[in-house]
């Protein structure tokens, strides 16, 4: 089916396009991922499948979503010129073409990051006043708590400048979240004001300086999850080292409580405290990052995701759309 197919938009409709090529689990799972994550949502959601229609279709019967026959993925080793010129029809490139005609509101795709990023630049656009668009995902602290992380591999070296307008950024993603006055640290090696490069504490002047940002100093890689700061700002070569850290560490501390459960005698009280403990560091509950400074909602979906975390992916394109992402990213610049 074409994206024409979808019956005429209702006001409160939400539309996703949704690329199922590029990650590592099957489109399948992929499909009933996206499918868990609007179960719950409004009636007027719809979802658009980028993809294998004769894999895809038999398992929307019955439902309002369709999908595009796109059945070719973009590999790693397509050239980024031809690409960018449109000559590969990849499903990635047809889906972020549907957010950049607006025959859908935001994008999700669990394909190369470099390619999402290229596409969506060139396709969708940046908005006014933005340099460089930063990889940005909520990440769950301690008591419940959960904050944004920015930049976490899009820009490898950045100004202090730059830094400011990530600080920015981030901080408008946490007001679309529903949190009005959020705080925003630096990430830096230690807490003392004279601590880091010379490129951070001259951030952290910027950021003090700026009378629309909540700052609340540095903050350390160990305490990032115990602080009570809604932002974590940082280049895209720190933050994707420290994002990569955190993922193997939720891993091996899920594989010791698994562990666990055949190797004690436990009540099942205990075993329920372990599956708790377990699921808590599970990187799949927390799956899905924004593109930030784009002009529609672009998500990058780990390319490890299974259908749990897929669904967290596309749930994060759902809030961003109904909290009006972009919009305060670009009022808040």
């Amino acid at each position: 089916m074409r994206l024409g197919a979808w019956p005429e938009r209702r006001l409160s409709a939400i539309r996703i396009a949704i690329d199922i090529l590029g990650g590592e689990a099957a489109p399948t799972e992929l499909v009933h991922g996206a499918l868990d994550a609007v179960a719950d949502a409004p009636p007027s959601t719809q979802l658009a499948f980028f993809g294998d229609a004769n894999v895809v279709a038999p398992l929307l019967e019955g439902s309002p979503h369709h999908t595009v026959h796109t059945p070719r993925s973009l590999r790693v080793d397509d050239p980024l010129r031809t690409t960018l010129r449109g000559d590969i029809p990849s499903s990635m490139s047809a889906a972020i073409g549907a957010v950049a005609r607006g025959d859908a509101d935001a994008v999700v795709s669990p394909g190369s990051t470099g390619g999402l990023l290229a596409l969506a630049r060139h396709l969708v656009g940046v908005l006014p006043n933005i340099r460089r668009p930063a990889i940005a995902k909520t990440l769950g602290g301690e008591d419940g708590r959960r904050f944004v992380m920015l930049d976490l591999g899009a820009n490898i070296g950045v100004g202090a400048e730059q830094l400011r307008q990530f600080a920015g950024m981030g901080a408008a993603m946490v007001r679309a979240a529903g949190i009005d006055e959020p705080s925003t640290a630096l990430l830096n090696i230690g807490a003392e004001l004279r601590k880091g490069p010379a490129t951070i504490r001259a951030a952290a002047h910027l950021l003090r300086a700026d009378e629309q940002l909540n700052y609340a100093g540095f903050v350390e890689p160990d305490r990032m999850f115990a602080s009570d700061v809604d932002v974590v700002v940082t280049d895209g070569f720190a933050g994707n080292i420290a994002l990569k850290a955190v993922e193997g560490a939720a891993r091996l501390a899920r594989h010791v409580f698994e562990g666990e459960f055949d190797a004690l005698p436990l009540a099942a009280s205990e075993r329920q405290a372990l599956a708790r403990a377990s699921a808590a560091c599970d990187p799949q509950r927390s799956n899905g990052a924004s593109l930030l400074g784009l002009r529609k909602v672009v998500v990058k979906s780990h390319g490890g995701a299974d259908r749990r975390g897929f669904a967290s992916a596309v749930r994060h394109a759902l809030q961003a759309v109904s909290g009006r992402q972009v919009a305060k990213v670009a009022e808040s610049l």
